[in-house]
C-alpha cells in the first residue's frame, strides 16, 4: 500500500489495560501523535484537518512523543501556529530530530504552542483522591546535545501505588523500565519501518517496531506516526493517529 505523506489521516483506537487504574480514570482517552517532522514543505491544509479532527474529539489529552520538528522553527511559523490551535492539553517529550533543529529553544517552542514540555518530568493528574502518573523522558540521543537525562532517578520518584504513562521518542528505553512501575510506554520513531522492507533493518536497533506489546510488567505500544522523514511517502506501512482508551485491565480486549 502506497500512500503519500500528509495526504491521509487515518485515525485507530485502541482500549489498553491498566491493572490499578483508579476508577475516576476508567476510560480516560489519550491521543498518541508522534513523528509529524514538520518542514517548510508540510502542507498547511494537511496540519489544519489534523488539527480540526482532533479539536472534534472528546478525549482527555494528547501524547505527543517527539519528531515535531524537522526544520528550523523560524522556518515553519505558519505550520507552527496551525498546531497551536489545538484546545486538548499536549504532553509533549522530545525525539532526535527536535533537539538536532531546535536543542537549546526547544522548551520555549514548545511552551510557545501552548503545550506541556514533559523532557525529565514527572506530572500527577488528579480527579478527587485519585491520580495517574505521565513521566517523561527527553530523547535518547540527549548526551550528544548536552542534555543530561537521568531515567533511573526520575523513575524512583514515581509513586508505585500510582499507574503511570511513560512517554519516550524511542521504543528501545523499553529496557529502562523493568525495575520500576511504569504500566505503559508511549513510543514512536519507527516509522512503522516507513518503506517496506526498511522495517527490518529498524528492528536491529529498536526492539518493537510497531504496535502494542508487553515488556515484564510494563506494556508498550509504538505508534508508526503521522509525517515522514527523507522520502514524502510510505509503503505497506501507513501512518496513523491513534486513540487510546485506558480501562481496568479485566476490560481490555
Amino acid at each position: 500500500m502506497f500512500e503519500k505523506a500528509y495526504t491521509r489521516l487515518n485515525f485507530k483506537r485502541l482500549r489498553v489495560g491498566i491493572t490499578n487504574l483508579p476508577s475516576s480514570f476508567e476510560n480516560f482517552t489519550i491521543v498518541h501523535l508522534s513523528d509529524l517532522h514538520v518542514n517548510a514543505k508540510t502542507p498547511l491544509p494537511a496540519l489544519e484537518e489534523l488539527v480540526d479532527k482532533i479539536n472534534e474529539l472528546e478525549i482527555d489529552m494528547i501524547a505527543l512523543t517527539g519528531d515535531l520538528f524537522d526544520a528550523n522553527p523560524a522556518r515553519i511559523r505558519a505550520q507552527l501556529e496551525r498546531l497551536s490551535h489545538i484546545k486538548h492539553p499536549v504532553y509533549f517529550v522530545s525525539g532526535n530530530h527536535d533537539l538536532l533543529f531546535t536543542c537549546k529553544e526547544l522548551a520555549r517552542e514548545i511552551e510557545m504552542l501552548g503545550f506541556i514540555f514533559l523532557d525529565n518530568r514527572i506530572i500527577t493528574l488528579k480527579r478527587g483522591d485519585e491520580a495517574l502518573q505521565l513521566v517523561g523522558l527527553s530523547d535518547a540521543f540527549s548526551r550528544y546535545f548536552g542534555i543530561k537525562r537521568d531515567p533511573k532517578k526520575l523513575f524512583s520518584e514515581l509513586d508505585a501505588k500510582i499507574p503511570s504513562i511513560l512517554l519516550a521518542h524511542q521504543p528501545k528505553d523499553i529496557r529502562l523500565t523493568h525495575a520500576f512501575p511504569i504500566d505503559l510506554q508511549l513510543s514512536g520513531h519507527t516509522h512503522g519501518g516507513q518503506i517496506y522492507p526498511f522495517g527490518y533493518i529498524v528492528r536491529l536497533f529498536q526492539p518493537y517496531l510497531h504496535g502494542l506489546h508487553v515488556k515484564d510488567k510494563t506494556q508498550i505500544f509504538v505508534t508508526t506516526g503521522y509525517g515522514s522523514w527523507g522520502f514524502d511517502f510510505r509503503f505497506k506501512a501507513p501512518s496513523e493517529v491513534v486513540i487510546l482508551r485506558l480501562v481496568k485491565a479485566e476490560h481490555a480486549d
